[in-house]
């Protein structure tokens, strides 16, 4: 690594660490303390035309091929993303690359100004994510940007992102069993938490989630007059080529000539995240934005989201990714066993103590190799 790549990596690892030090421990769900404190900033999350992405799995994969669709139409581009791999600075990028130090800095500054100098937030502060939403705001508010894509932290009616005053387009990837002990039990509590992110009168896309799921989504958006485009009922997709260097697919819409499109994410469940970042986009353009059929294939094709059934080594194959629930996990399997059928594989493998380590190795334990457990750092 450059000496300029490490001292850039040091400054992020400082900021993460400040942000730590003006926030409150632990995942505290609510908006009082965001709207206060983006109220106190000038309310940067108004100023700024976003995507919001919601859902269990798939919203980084959704945010990074909407991102790379959008820049490819010619905007300008802020995407805000959750967790980081490496650094901090992954969070937010705009046009595709990370900010510099700088710019977060200058932008933490007013946030931990406002923190320390208001009664309220100095004895009851916001969260680690809320301090960092609100920064990352800011600088998107400052940054002069097209279109923000912006990813739900967890749930969706009380996360911080919620607060976003321009949504044009809701996306909501697969839903699944996740942090249950803050969004309740049970897959139909979870996805009322996470549709209360649907806004009145303002378009969205869905995954298909079963019947149920679908039906309470649907209903969702009819009594908030929120226009739902579903995948499985109002477009579908039909496979055609899965390998190790992506997807085939085409996209058919009732009423439109079917997209031949492709992604180089691996894994079948991408190409639902595809066609997902397809329609959010297609509904943008009927909607008037100059986003079209030959954008959307070359954005696809350019997307990059590192970390996600990511080939690190042919010889043996080495796959990094990034499951994190029994769904993420068996979905991981599958496609491992999509791609290597007949090879036994090991695993190296952490996890953070809040998740369903049993349903995890359930589903990962046909895979038939070793396990070796280790230990998320500073976790």
């Amino acid at each position: 690594m450059k000496d300029g790549q490490a001292s850039e990596a040091d400054r992020y690892h400082l900021i993460e660490r400040r942000i730590l030090g003006l926030s409150s421990p632990g995942i505290r769900p609510g908006l009082s303390r965001m709207a206060r404190l983006c109220s106190l900033l000038g309310h940067p999350e108004r100023s700024f035309p976003a995507i919001h992405v919601v859902g269990t799995n798939g919203k980084g994969s959704v945010c990074a091929s909407v991102d790379s669709i959008l820049r490819e139409s010619g905007y300008q581009t802020a995407r805000y993303t959750s967790p980081h791999l490496e650094h901090l600075g992954e969070r937010l990028t705009f046009d595709g690359q990370p900010l510099s130090p700088s710019i977060w800095e200058e932008a933490l500054d007013q946030v931990a100004g406002v923190i320390r100098t208001d009664r309220m937030l100095s004895g009851d502060p916001p969260s680690f994510f809320e301090t960092l939403t609100a920064a990352a705001f800011l600088c998107i508010a400052r940054g002069n940007r097209d279109f923000a894509v912006i990813e739900a932290g967890l749930g969706g009616r009380l996360d911080a992102t919620n607060l976003l005053g321009k949504v044009q387009m809701t996306v909501f990837t697969s839903i699944g069993l996740d942090h249950e002990d803050i969004l309740g039990c049970g897959l139909e509590k979870i996805a009322r938490e996470k549709f209360a992110a649907l806004r009145p009168n303002v378009p969205a896309v869905s995954a298909t989630n079963g019947a149920f799921l679908d039906d309470l989504a649907d209903q969702t958006a009819k009594r908030l007059g929120s226009p739902l485009c579903l995948l499985g009922r109002d477009a579908r997709v039909i496979p055609h080529r899965t390998g190790k260097r992506g997807s085939s697919f085409v996209l058919c819409r009732r009423g439109f000539s079917p997209l031949e499109l492709s992604t180089p994410l691996l894994g079948k469940h991408q190409v639902e995240n595809a066609a997902l970042s397809a329609l959010a986009c297609l509904g943008l353009a009927d909607e008037g934005h100059r986003i079209t059929e030959v954008s959307i294939r070359e954005g696809l094709k350019k997307t990059s989201w590192p970390g996600r059934m990511e080939i690190v080594a042919l010889d043996p194959p080495v796959v990094l990714d990034g499951a994190h629930n029994p769904q993420g996990a068996e979905m991981l399997s599958r496609n491992i066993r999509a791609l290597w059928p007949e090879t036994p594989v090991s695993l190296v493998m952490a996890a953070m103590k809040d998740k369903d380590l049993n349903g995890m190795l359930q589903a990962l334990s046909g895979l038939g190799g070793d396990l070796f457990c280790t230990e998320v750092p500073g976790m």
